[in-house]
């Protein structure tokens, strides 16, 4: 079950992440932590195979050729730019509001649901 190394990244990262707010007592957190990284691992083993179609490959960072590698650097462009976008609007409503995680969440939410429309997209013109 060989997965990409940005994978494996991601995947220490989130179970540190789970590790930490598990001790800190936040086991809702702790959860959604733990979920997403089976789901992420899940997704990447499955993209593997060869029946994963190209926004598959994609979305789960499995690149199988330079044409995905191509068609990814599309997608983070994009994501990239909405990024910087929702930074600033953070740090503004930040200024303003002192609970921000509802907002922190929103925002890996919506970059999540960009990255996906755009790799959609890119993979449709590639």
């Amino acid at each position: 079950m060989k997965i990409s190394a940005i994978n494996v990244v991601l995947l220490g990262v989130l179970v540190a992440a789970a590790v930490v707010t598990g001790v800190t007592g936040n086991w809702f957190e702790m959860t959604l932590l733990l979920l997403a990284a089976v789901f992420i691992f899940a997704s990447a083993v499955y993209a593997r195979g060869q029946k994963a179609s190209d926004v598959l490959r994609l979305n789960a960072i499995e690149y199988r050729d330079e044409r995905d590698r191509l068609l990814a650097k599309s997608g983070f462009a994009v994501v990239g730019i909405v990024a910087l976008i929702l930074a600033i609007a953070e740090f503004i409503l930040a200024a303003v509001f002192q609970e921000l995680l509802a907002l922190a969440s929103a925002q890996v939410l919506v970059l999540s649901a960009v990255w996906g429309i755009a790799n959609s997209v890119a993979a449709k013109r590639g």
